[in-house]
């Protein structure tokens, strides 16, 4: 007789095969799997990283199609794959009907292989939710999580763009409407008419813009009175988001527009304790020497660095 939690086990093992197959692209595994399981499409994992907690706890396999959080590229012909769950009776129940639509909006790997709104699509039609382009903070997720491809095709079918968006996506002839007096174009959403609710949003316009590295507009912004140590309920500055993202051009403009470089972000740490996090946590390109021109613009280095910025240069010289 099998006990429950040998059933269990022999579950999650089907489901991490389901999981690899989808990955893969072996979309006739995953119907032999399906076939052989019917069970797999409903489960949900709730055992081992990042199934435990967090955003992803309990996932299922429809979950994953959005890349989201990054476990493996998306396979080409996810949309197939896709089509395959639904089939079988994949949904997203209450109380989250747009679950896996959030995490397509949010997926850096979706709106780089251009499948966000395709997919997006083949949901709403088989689940019968929607997509509510009049919301104006649709855009907010794809842009805060480095997702432009998505945003974009958003705008396309008719999303209004507030000043973050337009910051986030370089559009320095539009970030400037904001700022002449006149009447805005039809696709813009105004800056709110409270005073400190408009300055607000234009400082976290300009942290939106050093994320992405649009010096055009963090100068553009600066040169509008923006204070470069504002973290505008961000819990970061401008500064703090540039060496985060790997936005080395911009961290020596901010440098040289005197952003103050020992401010603490919501985790107690400096721009030079955020860059070192990063660069081992999060890593992206030119961490190492945003960590050099840091130190070289006069960033304190706690005691304990050391070891960290050592490791850090002997990777990087490792790898030329």
């Amino acid at each position: 007789m099998t006990r429950p939690n040998e059933i269990e086990v022999e579950q999650y093992a089907i489901f991490r095969n389901a999981v690899q197959t989808l990955g893969s692209g072996d979309i006739q595994q995953l119907e032999t799997l399906l076939d052989q399981h019917p069970w797999l499409v409903n489960y949900r994992c709730t055992k081992g990283e990042p199934y435990e907690e967090g955003y992803f706890a309990g996932a299922t396999l429809l979950n994953h199609i959005a890349g989201n959080p990054s476990r493996f590229p998306i396979p080409s012909n996810i949309v197939d794959i896709t089509r395959l769950l639904l089939s079988r009776g994949a949904r997203d129940d209450e109380p989250r009907p747009k679950y896996t639509v959030g995490l397509l909006l949010t997926s850096k790997q979706a709106s780089d292989a251009g499948v966000a709104l395709p997919l997006i699509d083949l949901l709403c039609s088989t689940n019968g939710v929607e997509l509510d382009l009049a919301d104006p903070t649709i855009l907010n997720g794809p842009l805060g999580e480095n997702a432009p491809g998505t945003a974009l095709e958003l705008i396309r079918r008719g999303a209004r763009m507030d000043i973050c968006h337009v910051a986030a996506l370089g559009r320095r002839d539009l970030i400037q409407c904001f700022f002449n007096g006149r009447d805005l174009p039809a696709a813009l959403i105004p800056l709110p008419a409270e005073t400190n609710d408009a300055k607000l949003l234009v400082e976290q316009a300009f942290i939106y813009a050093c994320q992405y590295g649009h010096n055009n507009i963090c100068e553009f912004l600066l040169d509008h009175g923006v204070d470069p140590s504002a973290q505008a309920k961000i819990g970061q500055t401008g500064l703090h988001y540039a060496a985060h993202y790997g936005q080395l051009e911009t961290v020596k403009m901010l440098i040289e527009r005197r952003s103050p470089l020992e401010v603490k972000n919501m985790y107690g740490g400096t721009v030079l304790g955020q860059a070192l996090w990063s660069a081992f946590n999060e890593p992206h390109k030119n961490h190492l020497q945003i960590v050099e021109v840091l130190i070289a613009a006069g960033a304190v280095i706690e005691s304990d660095w050391t070891k960290w910025i050592d490791e850090l240069r002997r990777r990087e010289g490792n790898q030329i």
